[in-house]
C-alpha cells in the first residue's frame, strides 16, 4: 500500500486533480449503484456525491457527504452508502430511480493531508421498462388526460407541455407551463393539469378535444444539467364524429344508412352518445322495414328503410334540437352493432338594418350562471371553430383584442351581453357577422350570424 501511495502522490504532481470517467445504465424503478472508491491513508479522507460534471472546488449540486468514515449529509433518503467507509468504498447507491435521475454525477475525494484530490464523473442513463406505446384515444369533444409524472425527491422542476416533438431545450409550439408549483402560461383554458403538481403529477388534461388537435405531445421536465430534461412522448389519436349544421327553422337530414345484402336490421335513435348495447334516451325505433315507435311525430324517417337508409329528418329545428344523436343497427352477435354519433349543430341568425353613418349593435347574448367564457366577433358566416377574420376577442371578462376601434363591446360582458357596437357605419360593413361564444365540449359552442344591410344614403365617412 505505501509503495502505492508513493506512486500515486508523485502522479498527482504532475495532474494534481485526477478525472476518470463511468457510466451506469438502468431502468425506471430499480436501485442503481454508481461506483467510487480510493485508496485509504492516515489522513481522513473527505468526500461528496453531486448532480452535473466535476467542479474545481469540489460538487456542484450536491447529494451527499462524508467525513472520514461517518456520513454527514444527504440530500434525501434515495441516496445511500452500501460499501466499507472505513476502506475508502464511496460508492452511491440510487434508489427507485426515476427518468429524471438520468445525467451527470461527481464523486470528489480531497485527503487534505497529502494534497490529495481524486474525481470521478459517472454518466447515468435511465430508461423505461418495455411498455406498449403511451397511446390515448378518444372522440371529438371529450375531455382527455394526456399522462406525465416524474419523481419530486430532489424537488419540484419547471416543465412545459408542446404539440409536436421536445426541441433541444424547451417545448417546441408550448401549450403550457408551469415554474414548478403551479401553471405560469397556457395557450388556452382548455389546457390544464389537474393532477397533484407538487407531487410530480403533471399531466395534461384537454378539454373538449377537437380532430385537429390528434397527434404527438411533449411533456418536457427541466432537470438541472446538461441534456439532463426529462422528455415523456404522448400520441393523441381522436376519433371524429359527424356534423350537420344548419338554421332556426330549417328541416335537417341526419345521415345513417348500412348495407341491406345482409338483410334488414331493426335501428334506433337516441340523444345522447351511443351506449354500450343501446340507445340512450330513445327517440325513434324500427323493426326490418318500418317505424315501430317515435317520442314526437317531428321525428322521420323519410329515406328507405328497406335499403338500409334509416337516416332522421327534424322539420323546423329549434335551438333545443342541437346536440348529440346516436343511430344504433342492431346487428346479431357481441358488440356487432352499427353505430353513428352524429352532432346537431343550429345557428341563430337575425338582421339588423341601418343608415351609413349611423351606430348599429349586433345583439349576441349567452347565459352565466355556469361563468363566463372566451367569445370572438367574425366577419362571415360562422366555421367550424374560432372566427374568420376576426374583429373582437374577450377573455370573458374585458375585450383582449380589437381589429379597430369602430367594434365595441358597450354591454355587460360579466353578465353575458357581447352584443358588437358598430361606430358609423358605411357600406363596406355591411355583410355576415359571426358571434361566437366558447363553451367546451364537442361542438358546444353558442353561434349567432347576424346579416348587417347598411342603406347608403350618400354619407362618407370622415378621413
Amino acid at each position: 500500500m505505501g509503495l502505492f501511495i508513493v506512486w500515486l502522490s508523485v502522479l498527482l504532481l504532475l495532474f494534481p486533480a485526477l478525472i476518470s470517467a463511468y457510466q451506469v445504465t438502468g431502468l425506471v424503478g430499480e436501485s442503481l449503484v454508481l461506483p467510487c472508491a480510493y485508496p485509504v491513508t492516515r489522513n481522513p479522507a473527505v468526500m461528496c456525491w453531486g448532480r452535473g460534471s466535476c467542479s474545481a472546488s469540489g460538487c456542484n449540486h450536491p447529494v451527499a457527504k462524508v467525513n472520514g468514515t461517518k456520513v454527514v449529509w444527504t440530500k434525501c433518503a434515495a441516496y445511500t452508502f452500501s460499501g466499507d467507509l472505513t476502506n475508502g468504498e464511496v460508492s452511491l447507491t440510487l434508489s427507485d430511480v426515476a427518468l429524471n435521475d438520468a445525467g451527470s454525477y461527481c464523486c470528489f475525494v480531497k485527503i487534505p493531508g497529502l494534497g490529495l484530490e481524486l474525481k470521478k464523473e459517472i454518466t447515468v442513463a435511465i430508461q423505461e421498462p418495455m411498455t406498449k406505446d403511451k397511446i390515448v384515444r378518444g372522440s371529438v369533444g371529450d375531455t382527455l388526460r394526456l399522462p406525465c409524472k416524474y419523481s419530486v425527491k430532489e424537488g419540484i422542476q419547471e416543465m412545459c407541455w408542446g404539440k409536436g416533438s421536445c426541441g433541444l431545450s424547451g417545448c417546441a409550439n408550448p401549450i403550457l407551463s408551469t415554474n414548478g408549483s403551479a401553471v405560469t402560461w397556457s395557450e388556452s383554458g382548455r389546457y390544464q393539469l389537474l393532477g397533484n403538481i407538487r407531487e410530480g403529477d403533471v399531466s395534461l388534461t384537454i378539454k373538449g378535444v377537437s380532430k385537429d388537435e390528434e397527434g404527438k405531445y411533449c411533456c418536457r421536465v427541466r432537470v438541472p444539467g446538461p441534456f439532463n430534461d426529462l422528455k415523456h412522448y404522448v400520441e393523441l389519436k381522436i376519433q371524429d364524429v359527424y356534423l350537420v349544421r344548419g338554421s332556426l327553422k330549417d328541416t335537417l337530414t341526419l345521415p345513417c344508412s348500412y348495407s341491406g345484402d345482409g338483410g334488414l336490421h331493426p335501428t334506433c335513435w337516441g340523444r345522447g352518445r351511443c351506449g354500450i348495447v343501446s340507445c340512450l334516451n330513445e327517440i325513434l325505433t324500427t323493426d326490418d322495414n318500418k317505424v315501430t315507435w317515435r317520442e314526437s311525430d317531428k321525428y322521420k324517417l323519410l329515406g328507405n328503410i328497406e335499403s338500409g337508409n334509416v337516416s332522421l329528418t327534424i322539420p323546423s329545428v329549434t335551438e333545443e334540437d342541437a346536440g348529440v344523436y346516436c343511430c344504433r343497427v342492431k346487428v346479431s352477435g357481441l358488440f356487432n352493432d352499427i353505430m353513428k354519433e352524429i352532432r346537431l349543430q343550429i345557428h341563430d341568425v337575425d338582421q339588423v338594418t341601418g343608415l351609413a353613418g349611423d351606430t348599429l349593435t349586433l345583439p349576441c347574448t349567452y347565459n352565466v350562471s355556469e361563468g363566463t367564457t372566451t367569445m370572438c366577433w367574425g366577419r362571415g358566416s360562422c366555421p367550424l371553430n374560432k372566427c374568420d377574420n376576426t374583429i373582437v376577442w374577450t377573455d370573458g371578462e374585458v375585450v383582449t383584442w380589437t381589429a379597430s376601434e369602430k367594434y365595441k363591446l358597450r354591454k355587460d360582458i360579466m353578465e353575458g351581453d357581447v352584443s358588437l357596437t358598430i361606430a358609423r357605419v358605411t357600406k363596406e360593413d355591411e355583410g355576415m357577422y359571426c358571434c361566437r361564444v366558447e363553451i367546451p365540449g364537442l361542438f358546444n359552442d353558442k353561434i349567432k350570424e347576424i346579416s348587417l344591410e347598411v342603406e347608403d344614403d350618400g354619407f362618407q365617412a370622415q378621413q
